[in-house]
Order: C-alpha cells, then structure tokens, then sequence
C-alpha cells in the first residue's frame, strides 16, 4: 500500500512539475555578428516568439506581455503555429493585438494554421492589428536611410489541396516540401550584398535555408523535442522523428545561421520535460 502511495505521489509531483515548466517562460539570448549588418542596426534587438498553439501565461498574457514591455524589442517575429488548428482563436489575437502596441510585429503561417478552418479570420485580424504577413514575399526593414531584408515563407502543408488537407495528421506532417525555387521567390530582388533575415517555420529543411541568399534563418516547430535529456536534441519532433537534429539553439554553416525556438505552446498528451517555453532575442551586431 505504501508503495502504492509512494507512486501515485511522486507521479502527481511531476505533472505538477511539468505543468509549472510549461507555464515557466525563459529567455535565451544570441547575438548575430556580420560585416553586412548596417551601421544603423548595430545593436538593434528582435524577439521570436513560435508555436503559441494559443496557450496562456498568466492571466490575459500578462507574463508573456510582461516580458515583451521589460525586453522592448525592435520587432517580433511571430514564426508559425500561432493558433492550433479549429481551436478558439481568441488568445492569440488578443495577445498580437496587445503585442502590436509595443513595437512591430512580423507573421508566418505554420503547420497548424493550415490544419483551420479559420485561417482567413486569422489573417484579417492580424492585418487589422498591423501586423505584417510574409507569404511568399519579403519587405525592408528601415533605420535612418539603411535596410536590412526580411523575407518570409508559408508552411509547405499549404501547397496541400483541400482533398488532402482533410487527411489525417501523422500524414499531413509528411506532406508537402520546402523548395529553393520558393525561397528564391520569396527573396528576389534583394541585393546580395545586403543583409536577409528568413521567417520560416520548420528547421529540418536547413540543408536547403544554407544555400540560398540569406544569412539568417529562424524557425520553430520542433517544441525543443518535447522531452529534453542530456545529449540529446529532445526525444521526438515533427518532420524529423525520433532522436532529432534541429529542435533549439544556433546553428551555423556556409557563413549562415540558423536559430531554432523550442516555442511556447504544447499540442501533444506528452508534457514538456526540461523544456522550459521559450522567448528567443536576438541582437544585431555589426562586425568590422
């Protein structure tokens, strides 16, 4: 009986455990070195906020509101998975209508805004909140005369047909496939010589992010693995199966970096283990 006890104790204490680390956020803070960053844009800071999966932190968002007003950003980037699937969308627009008061918000779709019904609300509401979508296309950012580029891709489920959108979830997340003819799309007319930032959701495709005309690529997706143990990169993640490569942290090649988030949200029946939610900053620093 007392072993009995004993399990069902030290069971409750850690999904009380887990429960308090998917509501813990941290920062993690990376700072980007390049001789193409401008002058203008030394020193300036942005946020990547990823896989929300419309989850709160605090009454009304206001720890995760907090920190945005305690870390005042230059930007957000809102990298995918901002909703999940048919579920009410009305915490992610009340926190993106919230963040938008505080400094410039940047959006694309991820997997799970494909799998809604209500995708095309999604975006009117974000456009009504000023936030700028990047499907496919790419804008300037300005400071006093000098530009850096940020372009942006859409999640690959949604080249998917209505048809096969309806199937099932394990074989949507095999389905459909980043090219270089998309990012080369999304990214034309930007000069070589200048700096390019690339929003894109899924980090398993950074064989291909590495060759093309960016320097830096951000993405999220992977939840950091979901169960994060020594040595390892988490246990699973979408699109990369078990023991997986890219779920956090930098990664470099060919002179190009990619930042991966472990995002905010949890989507699965398994809890997040030593995977705290993430807010990633990022600061710009110009290299001589």
């Amino acid at each position: 009986m007392k072993k009995n006890s004993f399990k069902f104790a030290a069971f409750a204490g850690f999904m009380l455990h887990s429960y308090y680390e998917t509501k813990h956020l941290t920062v993690t803070d990376y700072r980007i070195w390049s001789n193409k960053i401008p002058q203008a844009f030394d020193g300036k800071t942005y946020i990547q906020l990823s896989d929300l999966h419309s989850c709160s932190f605090g009454r009304f968002n206001e720890k995760l509101i907090g920190k945005m007003l305690e870390l005042s950003p230059d930007g957000i980037f809102l990298t995918g998975d901002l909703i999940d699937g048919d579920e009410p969308q009305n915490v992610a627009i009340a926190l993106v209508r919230k963040l938008a008061q505080i400094c410039p918000i940047y959006y694309i779709s991820g997997n799970h805004e494909r799998k809604s019904a209500f995708f095309d609300e999604l975006l009117f509401s974000l456009k009504e909140a000023g936030v700028q979508i990047l499907h496919n296309n790419h804008l300037f950012l300005e400071e006093e005369g000098e530009k850096i580029a940020l372009a942006g891709i859409s999640d690959p489920s949604f080249s998917l047909s209505e048809h096969e959108k309806l199937k099932t979830a394990v074989e949507k997340e095999k389905m459909g496939v980043i090219t270089e003819e998309e990012i080369k799309r999304a990214t034309a007319g930007i000069p070589e010589e200048g700096f390019t930032i690339l929003l894109a959701h899924r980090p398993e495709y950074w064989s291909i992010y590495q060759n093309m005309p960016i320097d830096l690529v951000f993405c999220g997706h992977a939840h950091g693995g979901q169960i994060r143990l020594p040595l390892t990169e988490g246990l699973f993640s979408p699109g990369q199966g078990l023991f997986p490569k890219f779920t956090a942290g930098a990664h470099q090649s060919n002179g190009k970096a990619m930042i991966v988030s472990r995002g905010l949200g949890n989507t699965t029946l398994v809890p997040r283990v030593f995977n705290r939610p993430e807010i990633v900053r990022i600061c710009l620093k110009r290299e001589s």
